[in-house]
C-alpha cells in the first residue's frame, strides 16, 4: 500500500467582545459560533457544507445543519465508520472490541454491521438518534503507520445525498494507519533539527499535566522558520511583524502535544476545553485571540504552506489585530503537529 500523506487543518478566531467567523476554503474547516460552540465546516461564499465532504481524499461527513460526525453512522440505508476526527475508514476497522469490513466507497460489507450511532436521510436530516458515539479505529490486520487515516480515494461514497462541491468519490485505493507509538528521532528533508525533549518539559504552570503515550521532540528549527516565513509575508503586505510571546510558544507546544498524546485533531479538547480556557488560567491577557492548528506525516515547515495556502488561517496570520504570536511545533506518533496562538 501507499503510505499516504495526511494534511488537515482548521482555524477558529475568538474575540474577547465579539466573535468573527473565518471560513477556510478549499479545506477542512472549523468555525466557531458564539452562542453554541458548534463547529461547522464552511463554503467560501459562506454557506453550510452538507453531506460528504472531500478533503485531500479524505471523506467526511455533515449533517443538514453542518456539523461533522463522528461514530457509527447510517445514510440513506449505508453503513459508514468515521473515526474520532470525522475521516471515514476503509478496510478492516474496529468498534468497540469488534472487527468490521468497509468497501473502497466506504460502505460496511459482510454478514455483520455495527449499530449505528444516528440514521441519515438523503437529506442529510438526522431521523434516528440513539444518543451514543462509537469509537471508530482502523483495525491493526490493515495497519500502515501513523494514528490517523489517511485514504487515497477517486469517488464518493456510493449513497447519500451530497449538497456540497464535491464532485468525486472513493472507489480505489486506501491507506489505513496504526497509532503505532514513534520515538520521534527522524529528520525532515533536512529543514529541521529534531530536538529531543521529555514531555514533562512540555507541561504548564496552571494547565493539567497531560499523558506520555508518545515520545516526541520539539521542532524548534521548524517553528522559527515558519514564524521567518509569516512575518515576510506580513511585512511585504505592510503589516507589522509579530513578536514571539513565550506564553503563548508554551500554550501552543503543549496544544500540539496534547494533540499527539490524547490522539486528537480539533480545537476542543477531549475536556471540552479550548485554548482561550488555558490562556485564562494562567492568567493571560488579551482582547482577542485565534488559533491555527495543522499537522502532516512528512515536513514540518511545510504546515506553513498548509495554513497559507488556506484563506481563513492567512487571514489569521496577516490580521493586522495581532500582535504576538507562539508557535509550537512537534513530531509524535508518526506526524509533525503545529500549532499558532495569536493574540494582540
Amino acid at each position: 500500500m501507499k503510505k499516504a500523506f495526511l494534511r488537515k487543518i482548521v482555524t477558529a478566531v475568538i474575540a474577547a467582545t465579539t466573535m468573527t467567523s473565518i471560513a477556510p476554503l478549499g479545506v477542512s474547516a472549523a468555525t466557531t459560533n458564539s452562542m453554541s460552540n458548534n463547529y461547522y465546516n464552511v463554503f467560501s461564499n459562506g454557506g453550510l457544507q452538507t453531506g460528504w465532504v472531500n478533503n485531500n481524499g479524505q471523506w467526511s461527513y455533515f449533517d443538514n445543519s453542518g456539523a461533522m460526525q463522528t461514530g457509527v453512522i447510517k445514510v440513506n440505508g449505508e453503513t459508514y465508520c468515521l473515526n474520532q476526527n470525522g475521516i471515514m475508514e476503509i478496510g478492516k476497522v474496529l468498534i468497540n472490541n469488534r472487527i468490521y469490513t468497509t468497501s473502497q466507497s466506504g460502505q460496511v460489507i459482510g454478514t455483520k454491521a455495527p449499530s449505528s450511532d444516528k440514521v441519515f436521510d438523503s437529506g442529510n436530516n438526522v431521523v434516528q438518534d440513539n444518543n451514543k458515539t462509537s469509537t471508530v479505529k482502523p483495525s491493526n490486520t490493515t495497519s500502515t503507520t501513523g494514528g490517523t487515516t489517511g485514504t487515497v480515494t477517486t469517488t464518493k461514497p456510493a449513497t447519500g445525498s451530497t449538497t456540497g462541491t464535491v464532485t468525486t468519490k472513493p472507489t480505489t485505493g486506501n491507506t489505513n494507519s496504526t497509532g503505532t507509538t514513534t520515538t520521534g528521532n527522524t529528520t525532515n528533508s533536512g529543514s529541521t533539527t529534531n530536538t529531543s525533549t521529555s514531555t514533562s518539559s512540555l507541561d504548564v504552570q496552571g494547565l493539567p499535566k497531560l499523558p506520555t503515550n508518545y515520545s516526541v521532540t520539539v521542532q524548534a528549527a521548524a517553528e522559527q522558520k515558519i514564524l521567518e516565513l509569516m512575518n515576510a509575508k506580513r511585512t511585504e503586505a505592510g503589516l507589522k511583524p509579530l513578536t514571539l510571546d513565550n506564553t503563548l510558544l508554551q500554550v501552543a507546544r503543549y496544544k500540539s502535544n496534547d494533540m499527539i498524546q490524547n490522539n486528537f485533531f480539533d480545537h476542543t479538547n477531549p475536556d471540552g476545553t479550548k485554548w482561550t480556557n488555558w490562556l485564562q488560567a494562567v492568567g493571560y491577557r488579551y482582547t482577542t485571540t485565534g488559533e491555527n492548528i495543522a499537522y502532516n506525516t512528512y515536513d514540518a515547515v511545510e504546515l506553513f504552506t498548509q495554513w497559507w495556502n488556506s484563506p481563513g488561517h492567512r487571514a489569521n496570520m496577516m490580521n493586522s489585530s495581532y500582535t504576538k504570536v507562539g508557535v509550537g511545533v512537534l513530531y509524535g506518533n508518526g506526524k509533525y503537529m503545529g500549532t499558532q496562538e495569536f493574540s494582540n
